[in-house]
């Protein structure tokens, strides 16, 4: 460890040290780099993670998710239904609908 000291900054030990520090960094990042190609190759090679993008979810993920959400609790639910079976949502209906739709309303015909 580095401490501060009166040594003149440009003394061999505190260079030595530094150099150290360089090549060190050096074999640190070519380590991750080689590790970080591992990694994404266990993925698609073309399209890579489908739900990440970087750090963040893709919009791939983000579209299946909000989807998911609308059908079931579980993303994974959706594989236990045919791929033939087409999800629609119930209209809902605002308040104004529920007026003029109500029999008893002074607004329905």
């Amino acid at each position: 460890m580095l401490r501060r000291t009166s040594a003149d900054p440009d003394s061999e030990e505190i260079k030595a040290k530094l150099q150290q520090i360089d090549e060190d960094d050096a074999v640190i990042k070519d380590t991750l780099a080689q590790m970080a190609g591992q990694y994404h190759a266990a993925f698609h090679p073309v399209w890579g993670q489908m739900f990440n993008a970087g750090y963040q979810d893709s919009r791939f993920a983000f579209f299946v998710q909000n989807y998911a959400c609308l059908y079931t609790s579980k993303a994974t639910n959706l594989g236990l239904s045919s791929i033939n079976r087409s999800f629609r949502t119930g209209g809902e209906m605002l308040p104004h609908d529920r007026l003029l739709a109500d029999a008893d309303s002074e607004f329905s015909s």
